[in-house]
């Protein structure tokens, strides 16, 4: 499923465009997870990924940013599992309509909660 939009949640941990999920496919024990609810996936405060954006003081405007922490949350995740480490092209792949200029500081931010997580 194509996760690079500024809506993009998690449908039991994975990524989702939730725009693209017909309701009716969706069971009662389906989690879903949107970017405000990340951190109570996590034991303490605010998610890795939201803490990283806080720290390299990324624009908050709220239009793109919670599809972006959650398709980077599935982007740390995803290549965790498969034992790589976060590339350039993988950023490339968290693709969203942004206009604050804050790219180089988003992807640094990702690049610090893969370490994180």
């Amino acid at each position: 499923m194509d996760v690079r939009k500024a809506c993009t949640s998690h449908l039991d941990g994975r990524a989702a465009n939730p725009c693209a999920v017909p309701v009716g496919t969706l069971e009662p024990a389906d989690g879903i997870t949107a970017a405000g609810g990340l951190a109570d996936t996590v034991d303490a405060g605010p998610h890795p990924t939201q803490q990283a954006r806080l720290d390299q003081d990324v624009a908050q405007c709220g239009y793109c940013r919670p599809g972006q922490i959650t398709a980077a949350v599935e982007l740390v995740r995803r290549v965790a599992e498969e034992g790589r480490e976060v590339t350039d092209d993988g950023l490339d792949g968290i693709r969203d309509l942004r206009r604050c200029g804050t790219c180089p500081r988003v992807r640094e931010a990702i690049g610090a909660a893969a370490g994180g997580m």
